[in-house]
């Protein structure tokens, strides 16, 4: 058991260290194409890798159940705990430079419309069909290129206003390698991360696995962002933009290319090319929840007493999910 633990903070030792240098790689990089991009494509991408493994690997045995319950969860989490801890840091002493509150830019006002869209889509494709298809993940995936593209295209301008100003854009050769090489990092940690949490709920917390992979595996997942979030903006509280576009671009992400590719993923893992059962009850907890965000987000602000409202909005879940989730067995459909 010693040795168990030992392996467990080990691991989230190396989390800690590869989050400490994403969050100093992608401020570099926001210097160079702004927040939206550094932070909801390129740092979203990175972060979200993890969690697209565990999902892969789920859809590929087999198990259509737990990659809903774990991208659905993880999706939640962001859209909750994860604005939550950076209005909370950003606005209070918790960041060495705090903000009375965290001004948003048009650009990622604009954000919040693909955060509703793509939210929208998923719900009216998986409720259309009973399920995702192979044409419904391809819509989801092309709505997420769009997405990029679009913000591509803001760094684009983001570069030009550098040179008309006469400044040299700053070189990020080094930042885009510290990125990739310490998401690498991350991912090959994240599975064994997770089977050491599994292994002191089954030997030190005696809680049953379901509950485990239910609560702690999209905590797991997306450590490496909330880690990565909480360090951007405690370095400095104006900051705290590029943390808000990295959850927007990852629950985008969710939303449209991680949703997207489960048909296909159960394809070529020798299933039928069509996942069904999505539309479950933590589903619609999570479009309601991301609906919510879409809203606050588009306000072009966010307040601290946001910072305590999105947490509880998690609980909220939790109860929710687990209230529907007692079912008698009486009612339940006959095999």
């Amino acid at each position: 058991m010693p040795w168990l633990i030992a392996e467990f903070i080990a691991l989230l030792g190396v989390v800690f260290v590869g989050s400490l240098i994403m969050s100093i790689a992608v401020e570099r990089l926001a210097e160079r194409w702004g927040a939206n991009f550094a932070g909801s494509i390129l740092l979203g991408l990175v972060t979200v890798l993890p969690e697209y493994l565990i999902v892969f690997w789920a859809v590929w045995g087999g198990e259509y159940q737990g990659a809903v319950g774990s991208a659905t969860g993880a999706a939640t989490m962001l859209m909750t705990i994860g604005f939550g801890l950076v209005i909370v840091t950003a606005t209070t002493r918790l960041s060495k430079r705090p903000v009375k509150e965290i001004k948003l830019s048009q650009t990622t006002r604009i954000d919040a419309l693909y955060l509703f869209l793509t939210a929208m889509a998923a719900l009216s494709l998986a409720l259309w069909g009973g399920g995702l298809g192979l044409v419904d993940g391809a819509i989801l995936a092309l709505l997420y290129v769009a997405y990029a593209v679009h913000l591509y295209i803001e760094a684009r301008k983001k570069s030009r206003e550098h040179h008309e100003a006469g400044r040299q854009p700053p070189r990020v050769v080094w930042a885009l390698v510290a990125l990739a090489a310490t998401g690498l990092l991350i991912i090959f940690v994240s599975e064994p991360f997770v089977v050491a949490m599994e292994r002191l709920a089954d030997e030190v917390f005696h809680a049953p696995r379901l509950v485990v992979f239910f609560l702690l595996s999209p905590l797991a997942s997306e450590m490496p962002e909330k880690l990565t979030a909480f360090l951007t903006v405690h370095r400095r509280g104006a900051l705290a933009e590029i943390s808000v576009c990295n959850f927007i671009g990852s629950v985008v992400n969710h939303n449209s290319l991680l949703l997207g590719m489960m048909p296909f993923v159960a394809f070529f893992g020798g299933h039928s090319p069509f996942v069904p059962g999505v539309v479950v009850p933590t589903f619609w907890v999570m479009t309601c929840l991301t609906l919510i965000g879409s809203f606050s987000l588009s306000v072009g602000r966010l307040r601290r007493w946001q910072g305590w409202f999105f947490p509880a909005l998690y609980l909220v879940q939790i109860a929710v999910t687990c209230f529907l989730s007692k079912v008698p067995p009486a009612s339940l459909p006959p095999h």
